[in-house]
């Protein structure tokens, strides 16, 4: 009975502690945590921004998914700056950029469309024409609608597990689930929710690094941040957004996704009437391909990067049916 009680108490007792809520992180210790000698920083609208500028030759820029930075890419990066001049950066209050420091107009932003002004401006203050996409879950809501309003500056467009379209209160990827409501109550999430988050993205039979579970941690926990407040968040008429998009599109998916449904790439192929498109789905893979199994999808980006995959692409038509009489 005595053994029973203190096996009780033990459980107690890491509930309680896995529970604890953690001190937020300065954004300075977090700098200095996860800046070397590539970062660099640039004031877009207002804005402190982190961004790599890495390799040579035609340019192409990632853009992150939410709750990470630019560290996702890190292997893409390597892989594709022996031959591309490869540009990422952090989203306003994420990674290592700072908060907003103007007033929103009308008191609160939109938030992907600030993205998208943001990705202009960073794009205009490093002198890019032209250049390819590369962008992933809420970074895929940004880049295509970043090339639907600039069409003539994206020359390759790769949408992985794309955010972006309508969503109701059961498929909310951020609505509240029963299994993480022992955390609902933390505005700091410890590392315990992290770890279990990330992992509920990856495929079943594996798990999430070490590494990426640290870099939501921490980037996460972070004092200095825009107010929830000043953004809303809308998806607006995603048919008619990518309806415009004229750039050569590469669209990955993959199967096992919990979070982003590997259908949803099929409407957005068939959606996109104005540009020559490829749809490819992982099996096994969760949200994050290029982490799970760069050996899989890094040469596929690279290929249709480098126009390989040309023969494969196809676009959508929409033809008038004439009423019989």
């Amino acid at each position: 009975m005595k053994n029973l009680a203190l096996a009780i108490a033990s459980i107690a007792a890491s509930f309680a502690a896995a529970a604890q809520e953690p001190a937020p992180i300065s954004l300075e210790d977090l700098r200095k945590k996860y800046a070397d000698d590539g970062a660099r920083f640039a004031t877009i609208d207002g804005a402190d921004i982190h961004y790599r500028d890495e390799g040579q030759g035609p340019v192409v820029v990632l853009l992150h998914a939410s709750y990470f930075n630019l560290a996702t890419w890190d292997e893409l990066a390597e892989e594709l700056s022996a031959d591309y001049r490869v540009i990422r950066f952090d989203f306003p209050n994420a990674g290592l950029s700072g908060p907003e420091t103007r007033e929103p107009p009308g008191g609160r932003f939109n938030l992907i469309e600030r993205n998208v002004e943001i990705l202009s401006g960073l794009a205009e203050e490093l002198g890019l024409d032209s250049f390819a996409l590369v962008a992933t879950s809420s970074g895929g809501s940004v880049g295509f609608r970043y090339a639907a309003r600039f069409p003539e500056n994206v020359e390759r467009l790769v949408l992985i597990n794309s955010a972006g379209m309508p969503r109701t209160a059961r498929t909310n990827p951020n609505r509240a689930r029963p299994e993480t409501a022992r955390w609902d109550g933390m505005p700091v999430k410890p590392r315990d929710f992290w770890e279990f988050s990330v992992n509920q993205n990856f495929p079943s039979d594996a798990d999430a690094p070490d590494w990426l579970i640290d870099l939501a941690y921490d980037i996460n926990r972070r004092a200095q941040t825009t107010p929830a407040s000043k953004y809303f968040f809308e998806t607006g008429d995603p048919k008619s957004i990518l309806s415009r998009i004229k750039a050569p599109t590469l669209i990955l998916w993959g199967k096992a996704n919990p979070t982003v449904m590997h259908l949803e790439g099929d409407v957005i192929e068939h959606w996109m009437t104005s540009a020559p498109t490829f749809l490819k789905k992982y099996e096994g893979l969760g949200h994050y391909p290029y982490i799970e199994a760069p050996e899989r999808v890094i040469p596929d980006i690279a290929q249709f990067l480098a126009g390989a995959w040309d023969d494969r692409l196809r676009q959508t038509q929409r033809v008038r049916v004439t009423p019989v009489s």
